[in-house]
């Protein structure tokens, strides 16, 4: 037996071991390349669809933006009209205030009490005036007190002046009008 050589027959089997090793490796290594092809293709197929929705997205908020402009926008004028509403209908209650005013003073004010001057701010009248005397002045802050329109009457300063024949007495006075509601 010492004649049988098996070395060739070794040498042939490692030789087919080889290529089918390398084989497998390049068939390994090419269906690696074709899974990491295909998972970077998917990849990019799910990133270009992200980005597809993230443009919509994007779209989507743009016009919602817009939408919101315009409605803050509307708002804004709906504000400024009912402001406007609001002032006329300021206005329309307090059109007939001057002639009221003008239409109570004589039963509020007594006779020897003299106005010089009246004047309105919103919801105070500032009263000037001369008198014969004090108590005539008096009567005319209980007169407003008794009044359901004209409320705290409150008398700034009364002297005597050294002009005329008659002796008359200035005063000043302020007194609230009563707010729209409470009004008879």
């Amino acid at each position: 037996m010492s004649s049988i050589n098996l070395l060739p027959w070794r040498e042939g089997r490692k030789a087919r071991q080889k290529r089918r090793f390398f084989t497998q490796l390049a068939i390994a290594a090419a269906m690696t390349l074709v899974v990491i092809l295909l998972v970077n293709v998917r990849i990019g197929q799910l990133t270009a669809l992200q980005q597809e929705r993230n443009r919509f997205l994007q779209m989507e908020i743009i016009r919602l933006d817009q939408a919101l402009g315009e409605i803050s926008t509307i708002r804004y004028q709906r504000d400024q009209l009912l402001d406007r509403v609001r002032l006329i209908d300021q206005l329309q209650h307090r059109r007939t205030f001057s002639i009221r005013l003008f239409n109570q003073m004589p039963g509020l004010v007594p006779p020897g009490v003299y106005l010089s001057s009246l004047n309105v701010t919103r919801n105070r009248i500032e009263l000037a005036g001369k008198t014969e005397a004090y108590p005539r002045v008096a009567s005319m802050l209980r007169s407003m007190e008794a009044s359901r329109w004209l409320t705290e009457p409150r008398l700034s300063s009364i002297y005597v002046t050294d002009a005329g024949p008659v002796e008359l007495s200035q005063f000043s006075m302020s007194v609230n009008v009563a707010p729209e509601g409470e009004e008879p």
